[in-house]
């Protein structure tokens, strides 16, 4: 007895080069973005306590962090700058961003505003009005 043509393999095989593509795309993706959002927190401060504020918003993607440690020390994302160098980068910012451009400002409660002063100034004069502040909810 003859066996039933309709059980036969038909021979097609599945490329799986595109979706291996895609797939290590997205891991490298990924790994990208977990670093590039682990450097803005990175540098530890204890955050000022505040009862109110606002939540961040998850489509803004044009904000610059600058940190300043307790030792009066800038920071932007990892890197140590000293304030003619973040003025440069605040001008650079505003040019490339336009009026998206935003600066948030994580700081360590023990920081005076005489040392925060100077760096809103510098936005304000690099035509950056977006600022905001990194708190700790109380």
């Amino acid at each position: 007895m003859r066996s039933p043509n309709h059980l036969k393999p038909l021979g097609g095989r599945f490329n799986l080069t595109p979706m291996i593509d895609v797939v290590f795309l997205l891991i490298i993706f990924f790994i990208v973005s977990n670093n590039m959002i682990q450097q803005d927190t990175a540098i530890e401060v204890e955050l000022p306590q505040a009862q109110t504020g606002m939540l961040p918003q998850e489509e803004q993607t044009k904000t610059l962090t600058i940190t300043i440690a307790n030792s009066g020390i800038i920071y932007v994302g990892t890197q140590i700058v000293g304030r003619e160098t973040l003025r440069r980068i605040l001008t650079e910012c505003r040019n490339s961003w336009g009026e998206e451009a935003e600066v948030l400002i994580r700081t360590d409660r023990t920081v005076l505003f005489g040392e925060i002063r100077p760096i809103l100034l510098m936005a304000a004069e690099s035509g950056i009005v977006r600022v905001s502040f990194a708190v700790q909810r109380t």
